[in-house]
């Protein structure tokens, strides 16, 4: 018994489902699963039967199937890693498939009961599951299948009336009807007056739909009960007067029915208090939006009202349905965010939804399109589903090109929401990140590297090859100084990177802690730079298991994902009078299985662009600007199509 549970802890370590949980909470975990073995033709869950289990596959292949039109259709293969049955436990809907082994497959399952001590207990694999879910949903809509559920309703509110929830709520709905062209209302349950909906540069305005009270009782509300109020950018606010807001949870079902035929996103503003009313509206919200404090004499007011929110949600609010930000506009000096995901228990790091500004000060709404996307933007982004996701590929110097790609995307005016990076991708991407700038990255990388002289000196630290060729500390000390020690948390773009736990063969996404090693670590290509040891894991080239992270964009919440691929085409070597030497004979043998496999990456991919890079060597670290020109060329000639992906993203109606 006690190998067996050893045997599905270090599974399940390795499990992208579980990479986010730490080590010490895997083991518990593990005691919530039991082995099953099926054989080959085995039905292992059927189509129209009540989802009663998930399953994770150890060992082996199973293959997915639909009913459809009386026909039995083939829908994918799973196999050692992957997880199915999770959606009927999510969405509490009988199976939509059948599963049957396609080779002797063992399982480790999870009874419904388990599953919901699993997400209770761990909820970043509740927030992992729901986005997992929702984009699954949204793929089988783009096959021709059913209707991806999404949110409508969201219920805004705040641990404490100084944390300018107001501003926050107008600037997101700004945000989201600016740039997806949404329908976006407000409703206000409380009455504010005139003067203040001045500062927020909403007017008042007749009904826009006369018809959205149809289904109401004639008796149960009155015109004057009712104002309404709009912005320039489209959003609408209904406020509700004393009368209505006494009356209105006998016939919130009824209203938001209403609501939900009208516009596309309908926030609910609520008060710091939670009263019966407004408890109600969570509870018949599909999201629970909750601007906090970070200051250490607050945390107590801030678990109670997590505590509320969770009771009232039930299950679900381990599922992503309260998602968390800070306010910085109370308090001299604030918790760490890192230290605040521990001390609450949040799914993941809370953003900072509202900093001290004129604008938060004074009830001014952000109407700013700064780059990089953060604060209310960032969330209106991500409610709007309209968040791009960059994933920068494997390929040594190649990765220059990766510089030129981000020029014309800068200069175009497209706003990066968040990046994931392999080896030079990862170099790239953490730079990029951490500066949001293409000539602050240039000046610290491709301006280094004028001749192959600056390339062995600056990068080619040499050693006695016994791991590797170079020891990569030349190479780790120029992102030290470019990302300025940064941390993950100081990076100004959300960023993941790659790396490859050698002895246990598994991939690592790096999200936390120094960015300098996690960059030393995803860049270490096998037998030319030294492995690294961190976090206890001896690392290599990210490349190896995936040259191209779409998937970790996607996993991440990206709505679309640009990927850049500098393996796609055969190496072209220059003619060289000398035989091959050992790190142009590894490189090149590196380069192979990064091309090979690249392909199979990127098909995830929104679009996928290919620099033309094949006539240049790993190495050639000093012809940064014809590598850019290369980037820039491809990224320019694909730019219509980049902008008319967005645009249509933009312009979809849910």
């Amino acid at each position: 018994m006690i190998n067996e549970l050893q045997d599905l802890h270090d599974f399940l370590s390795r499990v992208p489902l579980f990479s986010s949980v730490p080590a010490d909470q895997i083991r518990e975990i593990a005691g919530l699963f039991t082995t099953k073995f099926y054989y080959k033709g085995d039905v292992i869950c059927r189509q129209g039967e009540p989802g009663d289990a998930m399953y994770v596959i150890r060992s082996g292949m199973v293959s997915v199937f639909k009913q459809a039109d009386g026909k039995r259709v083939f829908v994918s293969d799973l196999k050692r890693g992957n997880f199915f049955g999770e959606m009927s436990l999510l969405s509490g809907a009988h199976r939509n498939s059948t599963v049957e082994a396609s080779l002797d497959v063992t399982v480790f399952c999870l009874t419904r009961e388990n599953f919901e001590v699993l997400i209770k207990t761990n909820k970043s694999i509740g927030l992992y599951l729901s986005r997992f879910y929702a984009k699954r949903m949204s793929f089988e809509v783009e096959d021709g299948g059913s209707q991806a559920m999404t949110p409508t309703f969201y219920a805004v509110s705040a641990t404490g009336p100084e944390l300018g929830v107001s501003h926050f709520l107008y600037s997101v709905s700004f945000h989201i009807s600016d740039e997806s062209h949404k329908r976006v209302v407000v409703i206000e349950p409380h009455l504010e007056p005139d003067k203040i909906m001045q500062k927020y540069n909403l007017t008042r305005m007749e009904c826009p739909d006369p018809g959205l009270f149809r289904f109401l009782p004639p008796d149960s509300y009155n015109a004057a009960d009712i104002n309404w109020y709009g912005h320039l950018s489209g959003f609408h606010v209904l406020q509700l007067r004393t009368g209505f807001s006494d009356r209105v949870s006998e016939i919130l079902p009824v209203l938001m029915t209403g609501l939900k035929e009208s516009y596309d996103v309908v926030f609910f503003n609520l008060t710091h208090c939670l009263n019966d009313m407004e408890q109600l509206f969570v509870r018949l919200c599909d999201r629970t939006l909750l601007l906090i404090h970070n200051t250490k004499e607050k945390l107590r007011d801030v678990r109670s009202r997590l505590s509320t929110l969770e009771d009232i949600c039930g299950t679900s609010a381990f599922l992503g349905r309260i998602r968390v930000g800070v306010s910085h506009l109370y308090g001299e000096k604030g918790m760490p965010r890192q230290e605040l995901k521990q001390r609450l228990g949040l799914s993941e790091t809370p953003g900072i939804w509202v900093d001290r500004s004129v604008l938060a000060i004074n009830d001014r709404i952000d109407t700013d399109k700064c780059f990089p996307v953060r604060g209310p933007r960032a969330v209106a982004r991500e409610i709007a589903g309209i968040r791009l996701g960059l994933a920068l590929g494997a390929g040594g110097a190649r990765g220059w090109a990766h510089i030129g790609v981000l020029k014309v995307l800068e200069d175009a005016g497209i706003h990066i929401d968040m990046i994931s990076g392999s080896s030079m991708g990862a170099l790239v991407g953490a730079i990029y990140a951490a500066t949001a700038s293409v000539e602050r990255l240039k000046q610290s990388t491709i301006d280094l590297f004028l001749t192959r002289a600056d390339t062995r000196r600056k990068i080619f630290d040499y050693t006695l090859p016994k791991k590797g060729l170079l020891k990569g500390e030349k190479a780790a000390q120029l992102v030290r100084t470019a990302v300025n020690n940064a941390d993950f948390l100081d990076l100004m773009i959300p960023t993941y990177l790659v790396g490859v736990d050698i002895l246990n063969e598994e991939e690592v996404i790096f999200e936390t802690g120094d960015v300098t090693d996690a960059v030393r670590s995803s860049i270490a290509i096998p037998a030319v730079f030294s492995p690294f040891k961190y976090q206890g894991r001896w690392m290599v080239d990210g490349g190896l298991l995936n040259p191209v992270p779409v998937d970790v964009l996607l996993r991440k919440g990206a709505d679309m994902v640009i990927a850049v691929c500098i393996e796609s085409k055969p190496f072209q070597a220059k003619t060289r009078e000398n035989d091959p030497g050992i790190k142009q004979i590894i490189s090149q043998t590196i380069s192979i299985v990064h091309g090979k496999a690249a392909s199979d990456f990127v098909k995830n991919a929104n679009l996928v662009l290919y620099p033309d890079v094949g006539a240049y060597a790993w190495d050639d670290f000093h012809q940064g600007i014809a590598l850019m020109r290369q980037g820039m060329e491809e990224c320019f000639q694909r730019l219509p199509d980049i902008q008319k992906m967005i645009a249509e993203k933009q312009g979809q109606r849910h």
